[in-house]
C-alpha cells in the first residue's frame, strides 16, 4: 500500500511539472501584477579550475546598516523548488562559450516534492528576506505605478552579493538526457603585461539537468511592453561620452602599446581640466607617462592606414595645428570646452517655480578631454607613434586594461544576443541603463541562456536571489567572502514566468535600488556613468563581489560589439537602417523617377579577385567600373573605404552625391560591427538618398535602400568619388 501511495504521488508531481513547463512562457502582457523587489543579486558561478597560486584581492560592497537587520519575523513561508542533481563537471581545455554558470542544484533535493519544498523554505528565508509588496508592479496589464517602488515596498534586507552555485554535485542516472554547457573563464591577472595576450584559461563543462530542455525561449514579442514604474523612466537618453567608440579586446592588439594609449586616454574623459589645458598638453602627457617620449619630428602625408597613437594635424593657412591623438576606428582624442548644465538646487518649489528654474538653468563650459570622429574632408597630416617601450607606469596601465579576458565567439551566445538584444536596447533607452552591460551580464549569469536557472520554468537571467510572486528555486551556491575565499550555502533564486519578467526585474533593481537606499546603483545609470566602462566598474563590488566582474563584462561587450545596442534603433524614415528594397519595382516613385544610371549589368570586372564575389565591396568595385570609373583593388573592408580612399588621393566628402560610393562605419545602419559596409549612391533628394548595394540578400542579388537624410548627412557615413 505504501508503494502504491508513493507511486501515485510521484505521478502527480510529474504531471504538475509538465503543467508548469507548459505555462512557463508568457508574453509580456501576461506578467503578474505584483512582484517583490529585488532581494539579492548573485552571479552563478562557472565551474572553473582555478590555479592554487592565484590570488585575487576582493573589496566587499558596502552594506547599509539598516539592511543588516533581517525582518525574518515579518516573512511568510516561501515555496521553494529544488532542482534535480546535475552531473559532476569535467574539465575541458578549449572553451568556446564566454559564459558562467551552470548552477549545480542542491544535494539535498529528492524526488519527493514534499521533502524538497518544506525542507528548503525555512532554510532559505533568512537569505532572501523578501516581503512581497503590492506596490511594486511589472505587469503590462495595468498602468504604470505612480508609487516609487523603493520607498513603498520592502526589498531585500541584505545587500546584493555574488553567489556561485557549487560545481560539485551527485551524478545523475545514466539514462537521463543532458547537454554540455561551457561556463565563464577563470579571471586572468596579467603578471607580465608586455608579454603576449593572456592565455585562455581552462573551463569546466557542466551537464544541464535532464529536467530541462536546453533551448533558449523567446524573450517577449516586439509589440509587447513592460509597464515598469513610470518614475523610473528617463525623459532624455543620456549619450555616451565615448560617442560610439568601443574599447577593443586586449588580445586584438598586435602592439600592446596601442592598447595602453587608448585606455590611458579614455580614462581622462569627463574630468575637468585647467582652462589653459590644450591638446598639445594632453598628447605630451600620454607620450611622456606611457613611453617617456618627446613629441619630435614633422608630420607627414596621411598614410594608407592610420595606426593608434598617431598624432593628427590639420593645415590652416601657414600653420599646422594638432587635432588630437588617433585611437582607432576613425576616432581621436582631443581637448575642447564642454557645456555643463547646472540648475537651481531648490526642489521644494511649486510646478510653476520649477519650470522657471529649469528655464533659468545656467550653461557653463568646462575644459575636458573628449572623443571625436575624423572629418575626412579636412586636409590631414600624421605623425606616427614610433616603436618604443612602456614605462613602469605604462606597464601598470597595461596590467589594469579593462578588457583583457580571452573569450571566444560562439553561435550559442550570438543566438542568445539576438533573442534579448532588441528588448534590452528598448529598456536601456527608456530606463537610463546601458543595454550592452545588461546583455553582457545576462550572458555571464545565464550561460548564454542555457543554465538550469535561466531555462524553463525558472527564466532567471541574472542570478537574482529571493522570490518573485512568491516563487523561488533552491540551489547550492558558493559565496565569495571578499578575499577570494569561497564557501557553500543553499540559496533561493527568483523564479520568473518568462524572460520579460527577468529583464524588467533587472531594470527595477538598477533604477530602484535596494531597501533603504534607492540610489545604491546610481553610479551604473547612463546619465551618471556617461559610458559603459564606468558602469561595469560600478557593478564590481556592488552587484557582484567578483573583483574581475567588470573585466569579464567589458571583454564580452568588446567580443560581441554590444555597444551597438546602446544606440537607439530608429524606425524607417528616421536615423535608422533605412527602407530595404529587394526589387527595383518597389522603389518609391519619388526616387525611381530621378534614377539616371543604367542597372548593374552583372559583369565581374574584378579580374584580380581581390573582392569576394557577392560582397558589398565586390559590387561597389564593379558598379563604378561599369560606369567608366574605378577604385583600387585593395580598398579594405567596406567601412575603411573613406580612410583608404583619402590616403590614396580619392576625393572624400561628408556630403551625399549621386554617382559616389557611400561607406558606413562598422555597426552603423545594420552594417557588420567589424567590417562596416560600402554601397553606391543612385539618387540624392532633400529628404534622403537611394543606394544600391550587394550582400544584403545573399549571392549576387543587388538590392536598394532608402536612407534618411539624418543618417546620410551624419558623421557615421562618408562619400568617395571614384576616379
Amino acid at each position: 500500500m505504501k508503494k502504491l501511495v508513493v507511486g501515485v504521488c510521484g505521478l502527480l508531481v510529474f504531471i504538475g511539472g509538465l503543467a508548469s513547463l507548459r505555462s512557463g512562457v508568457l508574453k509580456a502582457g501576461e506578467l503578474p501584477e505584483e512582484s517583490s523587489l529585488i532581494v539579492e543579486t548573485g552571479t552563478t558561478e562557472s565551474a572553473v579550475s582555478v590555479s592554487e597560486g592565484s590570488e585575487v584581492s576582493v573589496v566587499e560592497a558596502p552594506v547599509p546598516e539598516s539592511e543588516v537587520i533581517s525582518s525574518i519575523e515579518e516573512q511568510s513561508e516561501v515555496p521553494v523548488e529544488e532542482l534535480p542533481e546535475a552531473v559532476k563537471p569535467s574539465e575541458s581545455s578549449e572553451p568556446e562559450v564566454p559564459v558562467s554558470s551552470e548552477p549545480a542544484p542542491s544535494e539535498s533535493s529528492t524526488v519527493d516534492s514534499s521533502t524538497s519544498t518544506s525542507s528548503t523554505a525555512s532554510s532559505t528565508s533568512t537569505s532572501s528576506s523578501t516581503k512581497p509588496s503590492s506596490s511594486s508592479t511589472t505587469s503590462s496589464s495595468t498602468p504604470p505605478s505612480s508609487t516609487k517602488p523603493s520607498n513603498s515596498s520592502t526589498p531585500s534586507s541584505t545587500k546584493p552579493s555574488t553567489t556561485t552555485p557549487s560545481s560539485s554535485a551527485s551524478a545523475q542516472s545514466s539514462t537521463s538526457q543532458s547537454q554540455s554547457v561551457t561556463p565563464a573563464p577563470t579571471p586572468v591577472v596579467p603578471s607580465s603585461p608586455v608579454a603576449a595576450a593572456p592565455v585562455t584559461p581552462e573551463y569546466a563543462s557542466v551537464q544541464a539537468s535532464s529536467a530541462f530542455t536546453p533551448t533558449v525561449p523567446e524573450a517577449f514579442a516586439e509589440t509587447s511592453t513592460l509597464n515598469l514604474p513610470s518614475e523610473l523612466k528617463t525623459t532624455e537618453v543620456a549619450q555616451s561620452d565615448l560617442k560610439g567608440f568601443e574599447l577593443p579586446l586586449l588580445s586584438s592588439f598586435e602592439n600592446k602599446n596601442h592598447a595602453v594609449l587608448i585606455y590611458e586616454g579614455i580614462k581622462k574623459l569627463g574630468s575637468e581640466q585647467a582652462e589653459t589645458y590644450s591638446t598639445e598638453e594632453m598628447a605630451t602627457e600620454l607620450y611622456q607617462q606611457l613611453f617617456s617620449l618627446e613629441m619630435t619630428g614633422a608630420p607627414e602625408k596621411l598614410p594608407e592606414e592610420l595606426t593608434v597613437g598617431s598624432l593628427l594635424y590639420q593645415k590652416e593657412k601657414d600653420k599646422t595645428i594638432l587635432l588630437g591623438v588617433y585611437i582607432g576606428d576613425e576616432y581621436y582624442l582631443t581637448v575642447d570646452d564642454v557645456e555643463i548644465e547646472r540648475g537651481t538646487e531648490d526642489s521644494s518649489e511649486t510646478e510653476e517655480a520649477t519650470e522657471m528654474s529649469v528655464s533659468e538653468e545656467e550653461k557653463e563650459t568646462q575644459r575636458q578631454v573628449i572623443v571625436e570622429s575624423i572629418d575626412l574632408e579636412e586636409d590631414l597630416l600624421v605623425q606616427e607613434l614610433p616603436e618604443t617601450n612602456l614605462t613602469e607606469y605604462g606597464e601598470q596601465t597595461l596590467a589594469d586594461y579593462p578588457a583583457a579576458m580571452n573569450f571566444t565567439e560562439n553561435d550559442s551566445a550570438k543566438n542568445f544576443i539576438e533573442t534579448v538584444g532588441e528588448d534590452a536596447r528598448k529598456l536601456g533607452q527608456e530606463y537610463d541603463v546601458f543595454a550592452s552591460v545588461m546583455i553582457a551580464q545576462a550572458l555571464i549569469e545565464s550561460g548564454s541562456g542555457t543554465s538550469s536557472l535561466s531555462l524553463a520554468p525558472n527564466y532567471n537571467l541574472f542570478g537574482i536571489k529571493g522570490t518573485y510572486q512568491g516563487q523561488a528555486v533552491s540551489m547550492a551556491t558558493q559565496e565569495d567572502r571578499g578575499n577570494g575565499e569561497l564557501y557553500s550555502i543553499n540559496s533561493a533564486f527568483r523564479k520568473y514566468p518568462n524572460y520579460a519578467a527577468s529583464l524588467g526585474d533587472y531594470v527595477e533593481l538598477l533604477r530602484g535600488g535596494i531597501s533603504g537606499n534607492d540610489s545604491y546603483y546610481k553610479q551604473t545609470w547612463r546619465s551618471t556613468a556617461k559610458n559603459y566602462l564606468r558602469t561595469t566598474n560600478a557593478l564590481t563590488g556592488t552587484y557582484a563581489t567578483d573583483t574581475t566582474y567588470g573585466q569579464k563584462l567589458n571583454s564580452i561587450i568588446a567580443l560581441y560589439h554590444l555597444t551597438q545596442y546602446d544606440q537607439a534603433k530608429v524606425e524607417q524614415g528616421s536615423f535608422g537602417s533605412g527602407v530595404f528594397i529587394k526589387g527595383k519595382e518597389e522603389i518609391p516613385t519619388e526616387y525611381k523617377s530621378l534614377m539616371k544610371y543604367p542597372d548593374y549589368n552583372g559583369v565581374d570586372y574584378n579580374s584580380s579577385g581581390s573582392y569576394p564575389v557577392g560582397q558589398c565591396t565586390w559590387y561597389a568595385f564593379n558598379r563604378v567600373k561599369q560606369l567608366g570609373k574605378s577604385v583600387d583593388d585593395y580598398m579594405g573592408n567596406g567601412g575603411e573605404w573613406a580612410t583608404k580612399g583619402k590616403a590614396l588621393g580619392y576625393e572624400v566628402s561628408q556630403k551625399p552625391k549621386a554617382g559616389w560610393l557611400i561607406s558606413f562605419k562598422p555597426g552603423v545602419a545594420g552594417s557588420d560591427a567589424r567590417y562596416g559596409h560600402v554601397a553606391f549612391v543612385e539618387v540624392v533628394r532633400p529628404d534622403g538618398i537611394l543606394i544600391s548595394e550587394g550582400n544584403v540578400y545573399g549571392g549576387t542579388v543587388i538590392s536598394y535602400r532608402v536612407i534618411d537624410n539624418a543618417l546620410a548627412t551624419s558623421d557615421q557615413v562618408s562619400y568617395i568619388k571614384a576616379k
